[in-house]
């Protein structure tokens, strides 16, 4: 997909999303609308959805599309786990390389995983996303996501 395409894509996205959860305060429905807005859309994505910060080191799977994703995570364990313990995001372009990452699904190449921080600066979730192909993450994702994850940051 060519930036200006995966732009537009976005936009589009983004837009939809705002729509649809104006004047909506259930964190949830938001989440699944989130993660159903961006799967479609993007033909090399196969997992997108959230994990909740449930505990002081655990994350457990919240609304996703996609097949199948871990349960739960610790902490100390996969993408997921690093951003929720160091709250940045990380951008795995090729995850055989990331010596943390879990390996839920054998198709997954690459993943980026964001922050959800809620007004008190508390951690509420992480959204994860994983795709088929590598090196596909870039500036323009990082912009967009973060743009929609501030969105749900706002409702908690």
């Amino acid at each position: 997909m060519s930036p200006v395409n995966k732009e537009e894509n976005y936009i589009k996205c983004a837009d939809n999303i705002k729509a649809l959860i104006a004047g909506e305060n259930d964190t949830i429905a938001i989440m699944s609308t989130i993660a159903c807005e961006i799967f479609h859309p993007f033909d090399y994505l196969n997992w997108v959805g959230f994990y909740r910060h449930i505990d002081e080191k655990t994350l457990k799977v919240g609304p996703y599309q996609g097949s199948h994703g871990c349960l739960t995570i610790d902490f100390e364990r996969g993408v997921c786990g690093a951003c929720a313990s160091q709250r940045e995001i990380q951008l795995e372009n090729d995850v055989s390389k990331a010596s943390s990452h879990i390996a839920c699904s054998s198709e997954t190449k690459a993943e980026i995983v964001l922050p959800i921080i809620d007004k008190n600066n508390q951690l509420q979730a992480v959204f994860d996303i994983d795709s088929t192909e590598l090196n596909v993450f870039d500036d323009i994702d990082v912009k967009y996501l973060s743009q929609i994850c501030s969105w749900l940051s706002d409702k908690y």
